[in-house]
């Protein structure tokens, strides 16, 4: 469909209101005359407004909301924002967040690659994937918004973005403390505590956290996979002088040792060139799981994270002028191994370590002018990081030194070369080690002028430079020989290959810049109704591949850009017993970087990770979101999300079956999108009654569905059909008794009831013969006791 088709499309939709915006999911309130729902803020546009006179399309959760529900963390935030989906990470850390915005995301965490979904905690940018699963219990807020950000954002984000503001302190004193137990000898311990320093001018919190799993997939001699051992805190400091400035600075940490998450070996094809050899020659394996939840893994395997960090804001209030200033910062280390070949034996395995610093500043200048009618929010960032990402792959361990000493009539086939001239070349246990500085500055203007009392125009515009430097050094462990060698490189970013050591060092070096610019209409039809419709541009910088083999695949993929055609309504209805918003979309996506996998000449035809500019796209589709209050105690919340994508073009080089060496572009337009559900919906019912003896109960239900999806877009891959995950449906549940003084509440719920057992992730090398996915928890079951003081 093309754009002026759709927005003709979507315009008579929103107008006749068969499709909708989004919702907020606010709290209840009640009265003797009247029940209607309240008001939610938001400062999505760096200001507080209502939530429904925001023209955006964004998913608000409140602290009751995330409370009630029992979601744990940001990647259970998919039970109820439609549209959103999080995959789990093949390297196995459980803080790991691979998430997607309307099939809009990045599913490497290598620190090379931007994420596609940007997180935001308390107005600091979260760089890397790794070590931001955030575990929940200080949130005052989580807003999910939908399509590019930037123009009100500090660091500008592709796809979308989830920012979660935590619970400052609020000048009085007050405490609460919470007991969990669970099955698997589930332990957790939750507190949070603030008081006033000096009366209405100095207060402080602090929050702590700390979980123990013992885990769900059995290991022999080892830990459990899917184990918990973390614990975090976080403390705020919150400084108001005077009314016109303020001053809060929010500092946390968490800490994290435990098991990767629990990976199965789905097949093990020995025919395959690697596991033949394997098997021939060094030892025989693998065997895929028996049983999901029971593993041969006995060999090192870890998740290790370590975060500190902070965020200050100093804001000033000058009449008509707000000028704030954030500066934050962020470290993370970690360390993860994964051992996805369910077998003692060192034949697939891979470890990770991060070491990461970030630091970023931003100036926002916002105000009023022209009687009011004229609302701008100016900006200007400031980022830096400098991190280093060490992989150490193992593949056929031992290979190397089987092959080696073999004498020279023995070939790989008849007629073949000797089996010793390819010791080195499948040689692969590599080490890689990349030293990546980013340095980004921006500015962004977002201005509101309201033409009438109805109609509002919305101008936004950003403009981003950034820089990459990187330094890339490779070995192969066995052979202590260079991954690439040493030679000149296709790719102009980057320098000569150089000897280093028994390996070899390269580095690459880029610039890239855009402007963004965002247009917008939006109609307030009368205090219930309003429409909008907005066009936004945004933008990733380009990449460096991280995982080369040989010298033509050191490349530099280019930046990749969105434009997003939206058009929506926000409504409430019936005395505001009910709300119901929805969005129509339609994105054209350009030079979409790819993690493509392709054969490599240098390794008998094994797998090559290259990050590539490969397709174009197109996507349209919906979200439609409602909260209601059908009578007293009730509320009820639902969403459901819909996504229609298709590739315009997409081709990959690939070796020419006619012409060995020869690489052609081969076209793949007709393949599926990856990690996208096609629908997603959530549905949760809540009751809260008053008790005759005292105190009242409340009962909660959730829902959630996520439909048909594909772990991989490479129909060519063995494994393809096992990564097409068709829809399913989990629930979860619970009951809560609250005592007649709001002190003491004391729980039972439950996860994931129908007990599904879907895989949510996988990754398939044909050449090593191995399929390895990773699944959905089983059923767990807690109970809490809470008691809130103050």
């Amino acid at each position: 469909m093309k754009p002026l088709a759709a927005l003709r499309t979507l315009t008579c939709l929103a107008l006749t209101g068969s499709v909708c915006s989004f919702t907020s999911l606010p709290t209840l309130a009640q009265g003797e005359e009247a029940i209607h729902l309240e008001e939610v803020l938001v400062t999505a546009r760096k200001r507080e407004e209502n939530l429904q006179r925001t023209p955006l399309s964004i998913t608000a959760l409140t602290a009751a909301t995330i409370e009630n529900a029992h979601l744990p963390d940001i990647r259970s935030l998919n039970q109820m924002v439609p549209n959103l989906a999080f995959t789990t990470s093949s390297e196995g850390g459980a803080q790991t967040v691979q998430a997607f915005v309307r099939g809009i995301g990045a599913n490497d965490f290598a620190i090379t690659l931007d994420p596609g979904v940007g997180i935001y905690v308390d107005g600091v940018y979260m760089a890397r994937t790794v070590g931001s699963n955030l575990e929940f219990n200080d949130i005052e807020q989580i807003t999910v918004l939908r399509g590019p950000q930037g123009t009100l954002f500090g660091r500008n984000t592709i796809g979308g973005a989830i920012d979660v503001v935590t619970r400052a302190p609020s000048h009085q004193s007050s405490f609460d403390i919470e007991a969990t137990l669970g099955n698997d000898s589930y332990f957790g311990i939750s507190a949070y505590g603030e008081a006033s320093l000096v009366e209405n001018t100095l207060s402080a919190s602090l929050s702590f956290l700390s979980k123990e799993y013992d885990g769900w997939q059995e290991r022999a001699g080892v830990d459990n996979a899917g184990n918990e051992d973390l614990w975090g805190a976080r403390g705020h400091l919150l400084w108001t002088p005077s009314e016109s400035f303020s001053s809060h600075l929010v500092v946390d940490t968490t800490d994290q040792d435990q098991q990767v998450q629990p990976h199965v070996l789905e097949n093990f094809d020995n025919t395959q060139i690697f596991a033949s050899l394997y098997n021939n020659f060094v030892t025989t394996c693998c065997t895929e799981n028996a049983d999901i939840d029971e593993s041969n893994v006995t060999s090192r395997t870890k998740d290790v994270v370590e975060t500190t960090g902070f965020s200050w804001t100093n804001t000033w209030n000058m009449g008509d002028l707000t000028l704030k200033s954030i500066t934050g910062y962020r470290k993370l280390e970690s360390e993860q191994y994964r051992d996805s070949d369910n077998d003692p034996l060192d034949f697939f395995e891979v470890g990770t370590i991060f070491d990461h610093d970030q630091t970023s500043q931003e100036f926002i200048l916002s105000g009023t002018a022209f009687d009011s009618k004229l609302d701008w929010v100016a900006g200007g960032y400031y980022f830096k990081e400098d991190g280093t990402h060490f992989t150490e792959v193992t593949i056929a361990g031992g290979l190397h030194d089987a092959l080696l000493p073999l004498p020279f009539n023995v070939t790989l086939g008849p007629g073949g070369p000797p089996l010793r001239f390819l010791a080195v070349p499948f040689d692969f246990t590599l080490d890689y080690d990349r030293d990546q500085e980013v340095t980004s500055y921006a500015a962004y203007l977002h201005a509101s002028y309201s033409l009438s009392d109805q109609l509002r125009l919305t101008l936004a515009g950003r403009y981003t430079e950034d820089q990459k430097d990187m330094t890339t050094t490779t070995l192969k462990r066995a052979s202590q020989t260079p991954i690439v060698a040493p030679g000149p490189t296709a790719d102009s970013t980057c320098g000569d290959v150089v000897p280093y050591g028994n390996g070899s060092k390269y580095s690459c070096s880029d610039e890239w810049s855009d402007f963004s610019p965002k247009v917008g209409l939006d109609y307030q039809w009368n205090d219930d109704v309003m429409s909008y419709l907005q066009v936004s541009r945004g933008f990733r910088s380009g990449a460096f591949n991280a995982r080369p083999l040989q010298n033509s695949e050191i490349s530099t993929a280019d930046p990749e850009t969105l434009t997003s055609y939206e058009l929506g309504f926000k409504s409430q209805l019936f005395d505001n017993r009910l709300q119901l918003n929805g969005a129509v979309f339609y994105n054209e996506y350009e030079d979409q970087q790819f993690l493509v996998n392709r054969s490599s000449e240098s390794a008998g035809g094994a797998l090559a990770l290259i990050i590539e500019n490969a397709a174009e796209s197109n996507s349209q589709g919906f979200e439609l979101e409602f909260v209601a209050i059908p009578a007293e105690g009730w509320n009820i919340i639902g969403g459901i999300g819909y996504i229609d994508p298709e590739y315009e073009e997409f081709f990959l080089e690939v070796d020419d079956p006619a012409n060995p060496g020869v690489v052609i572009q081969q076209d793949v337009s007709d393949r599926k999108f990856a990690d996208t559900p096609d629908w997603t919906g959530n549905l949760g019912i809540q009751y809260e009654t008053p008790l005759g003896f005292g105190g009242q109960l409340r009962l909660r239900a959730d829902m959630a569905y996520r439909g048909e999806i594909y772990y991989t877009f490479d129909d060519t891959l063995s494994g393809y059909d096992t990564l097409n995950v068709g829809g399913f449906t989990t629930y979860n549940a619970g009951i809560t008794y609250i005592s007649r003084d709001q002190h003491w509440e004391i729980s039972l719920y439950g996860s994931n009831l129908s007990d599904q057992r879907k895989i949510n992730g996988g990754t398939v090398v044909d050449a090593f013969g191995t399929t390895d996915t990773r699944y959905t928890e089983p059923e767990r079951y807690f109970f809490s006791v809470r008691y809130r003081g103050g």
